[in-house]
């Protein structure tokens, strides 16, 4: 007689792995979805791609029902800063009447490391359209230096 029939009495082999992901799947039934989202109120955190192509690189970064004035774009040598405020209409001042509550407003900011730093004259396009940011980032002729030799005494 086994102890643990309910996990180890199984003869397929997923078995364990499937109780533990319907415990792990029980205990975050509560809280908010994921997807998209920080944990708790603390803001929004879009979902976002970057692709490396042989121009350069590719950032998609989906920001739904956000206007253009609301998102900032910055590129500092190597890091890309995306930020901005997404604003949600109130209906109500209360959460009554809700079964389901999981869209959010807020700020967010992400700091984004690039493969490569970017020339202060790189011809960066970005584009808006239908919730989506594209970014093209060029990448440059002659890669920047990042490394300094050090003189030990």
């Amino acid at each position: 007689m086994s102890l643990f029939p309910s996990v180890f009495g199984r003869n397929h082999p997923g078995a364990l792995k499937g109780e533990i992901d319907r415990v792990f799947d029980d205990f975050f039934a509560g809280f908010p979805a994921m997807t998209g989202w920080s944990s708790g109120d603390t803001g929004y955190m879009p979902a976002l791609d970057l692709k490396e192509t042989k121009e350069g690189l590719e950032l998609t970064a989906d920001l739904p029902a956000m206007k253009r004035d609301d998102i900032h774009l910055e590129i500092r040598q190597d890091r890309l800063m995306l930020s901005g405020m997404r604003n949600q209409e109130q209906e109500s001042r209360t959460d009554e009447g809700f079964h389901v509550r999981e869209r959010h407003s807020g700020s967010f900011r992400r700091v984004i490391a690039l493969p490569f730093a970017v020339n202060d004259n790189a011809d960066v396009v970005a584009r808006y359209d239908n919730g989506v940011l594209r970014v093209l980032i060029p990448r440059p002729a002659t890669p920047a230096q990042n490394t300094q030799r050090v003189i030990i005494s």
